[in-house]
């Protein structure tokens, strides 16, 4: 059974990590009960006037992978990218990268190797947390949560 994903928003993002070293701790379970995770030290979120552009440090540790930081390619890395939404593109690449992997808002940069906020449909999903995680019809829970120091 798919759930609809909750958000508390960018703006409320934007002011639980300003003017903080805030870790990131984002975590995947798996429809077979396993549970992944990666935490990264730092992460933050601008606010509206700078397109709620991603602040993230590392380095990352965890069972999942590196797939937002240091993923091996500045195309993937999504530190200090703005985020991406169906009608505002900031992304790097020819096309809108929200439109194109189906719809969800997120920091895409030429696209992504990590997306964790993609439509919740095994078809649609691909790429979830590249390479570990080709397509979502594995998952099912996706958190990302943050611990203000």
């Amino acid at each position: 059974m798919w759930r609809t994903p909750n958000w508390i928003g960018n703006d409320v993002i934007h002011q639980l990590t300003k003017g903080r070293n805030s870790p990131l701790y984002v975590s995947i379970t798996l429809t077979n009960g396993t549970k992944l995770y990666e935490l990264y030290n730092q992460f933050s979120v601008g606010d509206e006037t700078n397109k709620y552009r991603l602040y993230l440090g590392g380095p990352a540790t965890g069972t999942l992978g590196d797939a937002m930081l240091d993923t091996g390619s500045s195309d993937g890395d999504l530190s200090g990218m703005s985020f991406s939404t169906l009608d505002r593109d900031t992304d790097r690449w020819d096309f809108n990268c929200a439109v194109l992997y189906g719809g969800g808002g997120w920091w895409f940069n030429w696209c992504h190797d990590a997306y964790i906020n993609g439509p919740w449909s095994p078809v649609y999903w691909r790429e979830p947390w590249y390479p570990p995680l080709k397509n979502g019809s594995d998952i099912t829970e996706t958190l990302m949560m943050i611990k203000p120091n």
